[in-house]
């Protein structure tokens, strides 16, 4: 029986080789269908807090401390809205890496690598209020080098390494990683130039049609990764992208 076994191992093999195939356990349609959800999450809260900010329409400090002041309420809705939207960023990040891993493993790392140092982008909203305080309180003269933090020591280095920072990792990982779900055959190009462009036209925007049509495209080009990930079957959720 042993040399019967042995002879047929060492036989020469015809099957022809198939890709792996990850069958889903129990729970993945529903992770498939959360992990979407997120997406379009992200991108409609996200835009909902953009329409709901008060815009000063020019640049200048005095300007924005007034329009807050003149915009309380409305400051406070925006701020929490953009909070919650941008904290979708985060599983929305780590869901675009984890299926464009074979595929576009280089993109893919690099990717949440930049997203994980801005994962603190929604914390950043708690400066609005700060700001709000400050021009109902003191005004918006007085209030200028207060939020300015004018004379503080090494101020440059908090703003860096901070706010910049993890403004930047956020936006430059999301383009990336949506680049890698385009490598990874998962998307088409279209997503990761509308995020690209999108986050850059609205950067440092004053007023509210220029930050709407930017945020606008960032947010019909994750909406649409979402549904492309809640049309996606649960074994290739599952799997994620075919190795290149």
């Amino acid at each position: 029986m042993t040399t019967t076994l042995d002879r047929a191992s060492t036989k020469p093999s015809t099957t022809v080789p198939v890709p792996p195939v990850t069958v889903a356990e129990p729970g993945t349609r529903l992770r498939r269908r959360v992990a979407a959800g997120t997406f379009i999450g992200a991108a409609g809260i996200t835009m909902a807090g953009i329409l709901a900010t008060p815009f000063e329409g020019k640049a200048g400090e005095d300007v924005y401390l007034r329009t807050l002041a003149a915009h309380p309420r409305q400051t406070i809705v925006a701020a929490v809205l953009l909070h919650f939207g941008y904290l979708l960023f985060v599983p929305v990040a780590f869901t675009m890496a984890r299926l464009a891993r074979r595929g576009a493993g280089k993109l893919s790392a690099v990717g949440i690598t930049l997203a994980v140092l801005g994962s603190g982008l929604s914390g950043l909203l708690v400066t609005d209020i700060y700001d709000l305080s400050i021009a109902r309180h003191v005004g918006a003269v007085a209030g200028s080098p207060i939020s300015d933090m004018k004379d503080i020591p090494m101020v440059g280095l908090g703003v860096v390494t901070m706010a910049a920072l993890t403004s930047m990792g956020m936006i430059v990982g999301l383009v990336v990683l949506a680049g890698a779900m385009r490598r990874a055959r998962l998307a088409p190009l279209w997503p990761t130039v509308a995020i690209l462009v999108g986050f850059f036209s609205a950067f440092g925007a004053h007023d509210m049609l220029r930050t709407c049509v930017g945020f606008g495209a960032v947010c019909v080009g994750l909406a649409f990764l979402g549904v492309k990930v809640l049309r996606m079957s649960d074994e290739r959720f599952a799997y994620g992208s075919d190795a290149r």
